[in-house]
């Protein structure tokens, strides 16, 4: 908070703004940005956090706010209270204003709750990414719709947050101008509930031609397309008794350099998150939304030092919300579901694409069907966490496959390497709460399994931990690694949730059992042989072919 007597200014300049005197009228360099936020019957709302990435402030008890704008910045935004109802401009989560240089005062009015949000559902969707309007429209058939389908049958009020990669730029392909159809796509009522956005890799404008005097960095320059589109890049909001974050972590080199990129945070991105935290209570849940996930990185493994610096950043975030109740990450890019620990015991939750292997077929490339994670709070607390496969009941959480099967088509096949007494068993959304069992005819034989180790072999071994159901279809049927352009290593990722049973009577009836840490049990007894394919073959129905990047 300001000194009084910098309040008492502020106060007065913006109530000459709200009298009609122009900012030209009453020039005072102290306090570029002031405004109001108050509820729709005009009571006003005390302690909002407002900034414009940089200075961030709180509402007094009238409501008002003030402080310096930073050159460079481009918004001024609340972070959403809880309690109150999303605001919507055109269907999307609308917490911001564009500055704009003949403007002072930015008021925001609010509609308050009919009653309290102890518990709500966060929808988590990783890299829709599409490269064209045929992916547009699968997005618009497929994930959708399957979106909204999903949050009818949650109780209490649902949210969600995607996890970057929306469009599909890169180099000479600018796919940017889909971002305002994806928009529209991802609107409240399309949807079910409003959805708010974090930036990916693919989301940036690479032509030459982006300038920004007055934003000088890379970083800023390409932040404009995405930003025209669905408001800052890095911002806040509350729901209950969370404070969730969503934030740009890639690092670009240059303005030519796409695919030259590497996680981090800038200095001012790490300041702005420490000085958005300060206003929150311990005793709230953070959880921190990004694209590239943090637990695949390792300072040992850069050399560069600005790339060092940045990462460094990245880590001392996490850092900063360890001191928090249940804090959390939630990452994309990989195409791939897996959970792991960072410092500080805060637990990471990787989810798999609803684009899946980038709308070739129905499938990630670890064998998790296209879709997204949703999660349950109560409180300060998660108490449940499913993947749902686009198209699937909920109830379709692993897959079994046969250890001698062969999967493939007419492209390449991959003959499997255990027996026909084995069996691997794929749970796309486990972690370490979950438990694994398998029954013979009904009697339990092994309880708690132990996920495989990952490897990193191309062609199926008997230690092979990887999804070649999964690898199959992607490069056997569709030709993804055959095809120019089309990499190998994208369709072959590894699966972080595979498990292995020897069968003890080769003749008994075999069913899994998994458990998850809420208690749900889920049961499949199918066993997947050669051929047996869910997935429609979309391979006529997708753009020229086109150079990929190495993600994972």
């Amino acid at each position: 908070m300001r000194k009084l007597s910098g309040f008492f200014l502020s106060l007065g300049l913006c109530l000459a703004l709200a009298t009609g005197i122009s900012s030209a009228q009453t020039p005072d360099p102290r306090f570029d940005v002031c405004g109001q936020v108050r509820d729709s019957e005009g009571h006003p709302i005390p302690g909002v956090v407002v900034s414009d990435n940089y200075s961030v402030t709180v509402t007094d008890e009238d409501g008002r706010y003030s402080f310096v704008r930073t050159p460079a910045s481009n918004w001024v935004f609340i972070s959403l209270p809880s309690g109150y109802e999303v605001p919507l401009r055109q269907g999307q989560p609308c917490f911001y204003r564009k500055l704009d240089d003949k403007r002072l005062s930015y008021d925001f009015v609010l509609e308050k709750m009919r009653k309290e949000e102890k518990s709500f559902n966060l929808f988590f969707i990783g890299d829709p990414q599409c490269q064209n309007t045929l992916h547009v429209n699968r997005l618009k058939t497929e994930g959708i719709p399957d979106v909204k389908a999903y949050s009818r049958k949650q109780k209490g009020n649902c949210y969600a947050v995607t996890l970057g990669d929306i469009a599909y730029t890169e180099g000479g392909r600018n796919t940017n101008y889909l971002l305002p159809i994806i928009r529209e796509e991802m609107a409240a009522d399309k949807a079910g509930m409003p959805v708010f956005q974090t930036v990916g890799n693919h989301d940036f404008e690479f032509a030459a031609g982006v300038v920004d005097e007055i934003n000088p960095t890379p970083a800023l320059r390409r932040n404009r397309m995405f930003e025209a589109v669905f408001g800052p890049v890095d911002y806040s909001w509350n729901r209950g008794d969370v404070h969730i974050i969503s934030m740009n972590n890639v690092r670009f080199e240059g303005l030519e350099k796409p695919g030259n990129y590497s996680a981090g945070f800038s200095d001012e991105q790490l300041e702005w998150l420490r000085r958005d935290l300060s206003y929150v209570p311990k005793d709230k849940m953070v959880l921190l939304c990004l694209h590239i996930p943090i637990s695949t990185k390792s300072l040992s493994s850069v050399k560069e030092e600005g790339k060092r610096h940045d990462m460094q950043n990245l880590f001392d975030a996490v850092d900063l919300i360890s001191g928090y109740a249940n804090p959390m990450v939630f990452s994309g890019h990989t195409h791939t579901n897996f959970k792991n620990t960072l410092s500080g015991g805060v637990r990471e939750f990787t989810v798999g694409a609803m684009s899946g292997c980038w709308w070739w077929s129905r499938n990630c490339a670890d064998g998790s069907p296209n879709g997204y994670l949703v999660c349950r709070f109560e409180g300060n607390r998660l108490v449940s966490h499913i993947y749902k496969g686009l198209g699937f009941s909920d109830r379709h959480q692993m897959r079994i496959y046969r250890g001698d099967a062969v999967f493939g088509g007419k492209f390449e096949a991959f003959p499997m390497q255990y027996g026909h007494n084995t069996l691997l068993i794929n749970v796309f959304n486990w972690d370490e709460d979950w438990k694994v069992e398998v029954y013979e005819n009904g009697r339990l034989c092994a309880s708690e399994l132990q996920p495989m180790e990952r490897d990193k072999d191309f062609v199926p071994t008997d230690r092979s931990s990887k999804d070649w159901w999964a690898i199959g279809y992607n490069v056997g049927v569709i030709g993804r690694g055959h095809a120019k352009g089309s990499r190998r290593n994208n369709y072959c990722a590894q699966c972080w949730h595979m498990f292995r049973y020897d069968v003890q009577d080769p003749s008994a009836k075999v069913k899994v059992v998994v458990t998850d840490g809420a208690g749900r049990r889920f049961s499949e007894s199918k066993i997947y042989e050669c051929d047996s394919w869910e997935n429609a073959d979309y391979s006529e129905a997708v753009a020229p072919e086109y150079e990929e990047t190495q993600i994972y």
